[in-house]
């Protein structure tokens, strides 16, 4: 038996489908699936710190730069507990430059930001940020061909303000075999070295330089910079040079050495 409808029914019933058919469409894609977010929230925190151990409050005005693989830039700022926060910020992979008076700028690479059904928002681990050291080199000399009862190599150095147990400062090496060396061009570097007085040996054992991928026999000049604990340094993707946006720049000249044979 066919069910046949009034004239004005039959029009409404088809105005309902049409409507329906038109709404599904607007919902899906071209192959008939829903459309997905194409953007969403990211945020996280940042932790300031002084140039030595200590966390600070100072974590307002912290500018937060994202940048996209398309080359465009969202900004934010963060509040007075480190906060930051982008808002529908399209899906993408960022790089993150942060910045501050004061501060090292820090760059961070490869920060994935993609549609996760299983959270509103994409964190971002908390970041620390470190100030620019201001521990200032003002003396190096080489010493001898001994460093704690091993060969190697010692230095005498000086530094400003003089450090304490309760005010240490932080410094780090930079080395080459060329006469220029510097936080900029180098073949090997130092992690950041704490000290608590003038009266501390510093330098490197012949077993350090060689694994640095010196030679025995081979002319070595070297640097000490002030640096801070908390070192923003990063590599660049582009180049693979290791940044280091801490370092105090006011030091000495090089002192040279032979490595042992």
């Amino acid at each position: 038996m066919k069910i046949r409808f009034a004239p004005t029914l039959r029009i409404l019933f088809l105005l309902l489908n049409f409507l329906s058919a038109l709404f599904i469409s607007s919902c899906s894609d071209d192959n008939g699936n829903p459309s997905l977010p194409t953007r969403g929230n990211l945020l996280g925190t940042i932790q300031t710190f002084d140039d030595k151990l200590v966390s600070t409050n100072d974590r307002e005005g912290v500018t937060v730069i994202a940048s996209n693989l398309t080359g465009q830039t969202f900004t934010s700022t963060t509040d007075n507990t480190g906060r930051y926060t982008f808002n529908d910020l399209p899906f993408d992979s960022y790089q993150f430059e942060i910045s501050k008076t004061g501060f090292g700028t820090l760059k961070i690479f490869r920060l994935s930001h993609i549609l996760d059904k299983d959270a509103v928002s994409t964190i971002v681990q908390n970041i620390t940020f470190g100030k620019i050291s201001t521990i200032t080199v003002t003396g190096l000399t080489f010493k001898e061909f001994i460093l704690n009862n091993e060969i190697g190599v010692s230095f005498d150095y000086s530094l400003s303000p003089v450090p304490t147990p309760s005010n240490k400062a932080f410094v780090r090496y930079f080395l080459g075999t060329f006469a220029d060396v510097s936080n900029t061009k180098f073949k090997a570097r130092s992690e950041v070295l704490s000290f608590s007085s003038l009266s501390a040996n510093t330098g490197f054992t012949k077993e350090k330089l060689l694994e640095m991928g010196f030679a025995a026999g081979e002319t070595i000049y070297v640097r000490m910079y002030g640096d801070s604990f908390i070192s923003n340094n990063w590599e660049d993707p582009t180049s693979g040079n290791e940044v280091f946006p801490n370092i105090n720049p006011t030091t000495v000249a090089a002192v040279s050495f032979v490595v042992p044979n």
